[in-house]
């Protein structure tokens, strides 16, 4: 016979970030489906970040939609109302400047009066067209480069926010796959390191069994055969179905031993239990196989 033990398949689950345990959802034993979550780590700051995003992102979609629709009639009517006050201040100021250049001709004001008036006509004139491009630009809508840097800032905030909300799933702890918690390390409110195991699932319908081959065994046996394994603390064997066969030896290497010492080697083998009743039998058992297949 070989020796060995029983075996589930551990699913571990994992504290992807260090924050501290707010909720633990299962205890020890429980049977919980795939997604279940186990417990929960402390979320407020990273909630206060998906909020924070959140509003720049309605920021972004305002922004845009106002400048796909353009500027609005009023402002357009505004603008061109500062048109016609530049058109009179230019008016204004020309006529200041022609009686300026008059009574300095005829010696009744100074030099300094000219050159002021004609720097007032010359201000006048600079503000009339900036006024005018102002209401150029707005008659002319959105400028098409503007719209597009809208819009890729807006998809931008949408992929800061989707890999957020992703990384938020990883403050809840879910089971992998269906199983029984075999262990829970921490308790409510620890704060486990990053990567730390929070919760292991004993997962699979039945339990295997993990035996170590005796060397001259090894070359009789292939992976499918079937097997009789006797389970401690059970009267009938259990039918097991050898699922796979080291290839290496557990210890020295062939090769480094004698002829009379190769036959200590031992080959780890997995055997999967076919009996429905295996369900009941726990990880850790002994077990012994009997080597000669059915």
């Amino acid at each position: 016979q070989a020796l060995g033990t029983l075996e589930w398949d551990r699913v571990n689950g994992r504290a992807l970030v260090s924050e501290v345990i707010t909720d633990v959802f299962v205890r020890e034993g429980d049977v919980v489906d795939a997604g279940r979550p186990l417990l929960q780590l402390d979320d407020r700051k990273i909630k206060a970040e998906v909020d924070n995003l959140k509003g720049q992102l309605q920021q972004a979609e305002w922004a845009l939609k106002e400048r796909v629709a353009g500027p609005r009639p009023q402002t357009i009517a505004e603008e061109q109302a500062r048109v016609e006050s530049a058109k009179a201040d230019v008016v204004n100021a020309r006529q200041v400047f022609e009686r300026r250049k008059d009574l300095y001709i005829k010696k009744h004001v100074s030099k300094e009066d000219l050159d002021q008036a004609r720097k007032d006509y010359q201000s006048a004139q600079a503000r009339l067209k900036e006024r005018s491009e102002a209401l150029s630009e707005l008659q002319a809508g959105t400028r098409i480069e503007q719209v597009e840097q809208s819009r890729a800032q807006l998809v931008s905030l949408q992929s800061q926010l989707a890999q957020l909300n992703l990384k938020m799933a990883d403050y809840t702890v879910t089971a992998a796959r269906r199983g029984r918690v075999d262990s829970l390390p921490f308790k409510l409110g620890d704060k486990p390191p990053v990567n730390a195991v929070v919760a292991t699932l004993l997962s699979g319908e039945k339990p295997w069994a993990r035996v170590y081959i005796p060397e001259p065994f090894r070359s009789k046996m292939t992976p499918g055969q079937t097997y009789r394994v006797r389970v401690d603390g059970q009267d009938a064997p259990y039918s097991a179905r050898l699922r796979s066969l080291s290839a290496e030896a557990s210890f020295t290497p062939y090769y480094a031993l004698s002829e009379k010492d190769r036959s200590r080697l031992v080959y780890v083998a997995e055997l999967d239990l076919l009996d429905e009743r295996a369900t009941r039998l726990t990880a850790g058992t002994p077990v012994q196989l009997l080597l000669g297949a059915l």
